[in-house]
């Protein structure tokens, strides 16, 4: 009895083989295949599109070819998972397919009406990622809702559906686009070093000029600074006084997101300037 059980399975299972699983492994493999073919093509597509015309600089150029590859892989990911799906099944149970396709219908309504938040990042995701707002590995500041509030750090990861940052104490948020209010990108064409310095009341201010300029000069002939400064460090002006002395505020335009290790060789610099040229600095302007 038990040899005549196994017979059958065998028998069953060579049958079920040879309808069915090569017909599936098939799929599998062209599903594998033209996913892999086409997120190719849609990378060398992208490096084509993405003109220094319009992305002057490598680094933006690379960002957005980045983030418009995500959203690409994510989409073609998507449609290759579910025609597969529905090809296997199809497959499978034959005589299924109507009610498959009528349960597809039935269930693209159900969403319609009741994943609006779902449907509300992913718009805003892609409105997010066709305006440019963002990009893989911008320094950004987002405003949430949903209780988030102010959530700072680098953007790690960027889909149709979510946000994913990484903040200064590398813990990593995962934010819905939907919940998404304001945006501020802090690295997107160029960005600025704003700095307000307090100097003492007797200090000589064209003098101090002459010498924020210097130091600026000095900071953009660094070798390694010269491609991060369009504008090196002056003194725009007077802001006002403190209780310690005279506020002046310090510009310069850099490449983005160089601001701050312009700043950090600035300051390095301006204190060995300010101690040759006897320019007592008080301190540094609060919020």
């Amino acid at each position: 009895m038990l040899v005549l059980r196994m017979e059958w399975l065998a028998d069953k299972s060579g049958t079920w083989a040879d309808e069915h699983l090569i017909n599936i492994l098939v799929i599998l493999i062209v599903a594998w295949v033209l996913r892999r073919v086409a997120n190719d093509l849609v990378h060398r597509l992208l490096k084509r599109v993405v003109r220094p015309s319009v992305y002057p600089t490598k680094t933006d150029r690379e960002k957005r070819v980045r983030t418009l590859g995500s959203l690409a892989r994510g989409v073609i990911r998507l449609a290759v998972y579910a025609v597969t799906a529905l090809l296997i099944v199809g497959e499978l149970y034959p005589e299924g397919r109507t009610a498959l396709f009528t349960s597809a219908g039935v269930l693209s309504v159900i969403i319609g009406l009741g994943a609006q938040s779902l449907i509300k990042d992913i718009v805003t995701g892609l409105f997010i990622i066709t305006e440019n707002q963002y990009r893989i590995g911008d320094e950004v500041t987002l405003i949430a809702g949903m209780g988030l509030g102010q959530i700072e750090g680098q953007v790690e990861d960027l889909t149709i559906r979510t946000t994913v940052l990484r903040d200064l104490s590398g813990n990593v948020h995962h934010i819905p686009n939907g919940n998404i209010g304001v945006t501020t990108n802090k690295t997107l064409g160029f960005s600025r070093m704003n700095e307000e310095i307090v100097v003492a009341f007797d200090t000589d201010l064209a003098k101090l000029e002459k010498v924020i300029k210097k130091v600026g000069e000095e900071l953009q002939a660094m070798p390694d600074m010269q491609n991060r400064i369009i504008e090196p460090p002056y003194l725009s002006g007077v802001k006002g006084f403190s209780d310690k002395g005279v506020v002046v505020r310090v510009l310069a335009k850099t490449n983005a997101a160089a601001q701050w290790k312009t700043r950090s060789e600035f300051y390095r610099l301006l204190q060995k300037a300010l101690e040759k040229n006897r320019i007592k600095l008080v301190g540094q302007a609060e919020d």
